[in-house]
């Protein structure tokens, strides 16, 4: 996971070194969309940094999403569209997103579970299908 955050890290840089502020008549990110996107790369970078691949992968698409439409809107001059796009499409298409495993089923849904293929059968004294405390 330490190369996503790598990625992720350089997005953010690369992002916020095009952001608007310096003296010179060149191309610029507006500062407002830079920010923004720096936060979302953070975003992708903690979410890896917790383990959660799926929340990471889902984040990284709202990024890429984000920088088209920041290229769409303007806030992302021509000049620096194509190596922003590509910035963050490669962050994007390097995370999978692998759900963690189920947990084991605990030993009262295991009961819970065995009773409702009891149901049918009444219970003792004919009162309606069988219970067990704690099933519902």
């Amino acid at each position: 996971m330490g190369r996503f955050r790598v990625v992720a890290v350089a997005c953010a840089c690369l992002l916020l070194a095009a952001c608007a502020g310096t003296t010179t008549k060149q191309a610029s990110i507006r500062r407002s969309t830079a920010i923004q996107l720096a936060g979302q790369s953070e975003a992708v970078a903690a979410a890896l940094q917790r383990g959660d691949s799926c929340a990471a992968a889902s984040k990284a698409k709202a990024l890429r999403l984000r920088v088209a439409s920041a290229i769409v809107s303007g806030s992302i001059p021509q000049s620096l569209a194509a190596s922003a796009r590509s910035a963050a499409s490669r962050l994007a298409d390097r995370i999978a997103c692998i759900p963690p495993p189920a947990p084991p089923p605990t030993p009262a849904a295991e009961t819970c579970a065995g009773m409702e293929q009891d149901n049918d059968r009444p219970a003792k004294h004919g009162k309606g299908p069988a219970k067990r405390k704690g099933c519902e």
